[in-house]
């Protein structure tokens, strides 16, 4: 009985150790494509909003239009081209900045592609106001190098009072990828 288990032992270990390099081969494996897929980008882009507003200190409601700029950048997480973003949106109509930021949902493989923005508005200056932001759109990738992309957003803010914005945005992505090809 003593020799049997000697030789499932040594039958045993190789068979372990086979085993237990299998989830390292199968990481190596999704890292190098996900390597390849790694890219930082610049975003500009303009847009417009709607925005109603009820102040807490006067109960005033305040609507309108205004025109918007991002600037900001992104960067991929993921092997389906998902980003993690963050921009700087200013604003014609009151003169404020925002900062925007979330992570981005992509679909698609090909040229034309369907985004899902799930974020955050922080707005210091003109409030302070602080809240949730969620927006699709559409984008369509030109080369590795540039993307061109709209789409629909609300926000909502809660701070010195309540604020709704809706916005259609657009922009130019310019993409440098950082991973390593091979």
């Amino acid at each position: 009985m003593a020799s049997t288990w000697g030789r499932g032992a040594t039958f045993g270990l190789p068979l372990l150790a086979l085993l237990a390099s299998a989830p390292a081969r199968a990481a190596e494996y999704v890292d190098t494509p996900y390597q390849e897929r790694r890219a930082f980008s610049l975003i500009l882009g303009p847009g417009a909003s709607y925005t109603e507003l009820i102040n807490r200190s006067d109960d005033e409601v305040i609507q309108g239009l205004d025109a918007i700029l991002d600037v900001g950048a992104s960067l991929t997480v993921g092997y389906s081209g998902n980003e993690v973003f963050v921009m700087i949106r200013g604003s014609a109509r009151e003169p404020d900045l925002s900062l925007v930021g979330g992570f981005r949902s992509v679909y698609g493989q090909e040229d034309w592609q369907t985004f899902f923005d799930l974020g955050a508005v922080v707005r210091p200056f003109s409030g302070p106001w602080l809240g949730p932001r969620v927006g699709l759109g559409l984008r369509h990738t030109f080369s590795e190098r540039l993307a061109v992309y709209g789409g629909l957003g609300f926000t909502l803010g809660f701070g010195s009072g309540l604020r709704g914005d809706a916005e259609a945005f657009t922009g130019v992505q310019w993409i440098f990828p950082v991973g390593g090809s091979r």
